[in-house]
């Protein structure tokens, strides 16, 4: 279920304007980083972008995953044969039930 939904994130992905200027900019920050590091201070950073960039996808993946499951079930509460719970109509049958025990 984890790949279907990924490769279903992916179709619908839709990245705004603002998100792909912000990661290009973290790129080149990231780019001119590197090159002022020596290389044990190069793997770290090179790790720090791997990790942040997997924690990301994860992330938006979970939102999705999310709202995925919130659409199937508003889906499935509007196809149900019963009419959805009511505090209401709880509040009246509890009332009527304690009227008639006396």
């Amino acid at each position: 279920m984890h790949d279907y939904m990924k490769a279903l994130y992916h179709r619908f992905e839709t990245p705004s304007e603002q998100t792909t200027t912000l990661e290009k900019a973290a790129n080149k920050t990231h780019r001119q980083l590197a090159n002022r590091l020596k290389k044990p201070e190069k793997k770290m950073l090179l790790r720090l972008v791997d990790l942040e960039a997997a924690l990301r996808d994860q992330a938006c993946l979970n939102s999705f995953m999310s709202g995925y499951r919130l659409a199937q079930g508003i889906q499935q509460e509007l196809l149900a044969d019963l009419p959805p719970y009511n505090f209401e109509d709880e509040d009246e049958r509890q009332a009527c039930q304690r009227m008639w025990e006396g």
